[in-house]
């Protein structure tokens, strides 16, 4: 995931950075254009990082506490 970012963010830099035909692009746009590629690239490792804690610390039972549990509620 990391390497098709890390390409995604060099094309866009460099599509940004091709002069045009008829005139030049201005300064702004290659940064406004830097700018969005870097807050994309804030919020794909902030979502990397969410999958990771979702790894470590599951929001729902096991299965093997599901199954204690239902063993539990038979014996009850």
């Amino acid at each position: 995931m990391g390497f098709r970012l890390l390409i995604i963010t060099c094309l866009i830099i460099a599509v940004s950075t091709l002069p045009s035909d008829s005139e030049q692009r201005p300064k702004r746009d290659v940064m406004e254009s830097m700018k969005h590629a870097w807050d994309e690239v804030v919020k794909t490792f902030n979502d990397a990082g969410d999958a990771v804690v979702h790894v470590f610390k599951p929001t729902e039972k096991s299965v093997l506490d599901k199954m204690a549990d239902g063993i539990k509620g038979i014996t009850k």
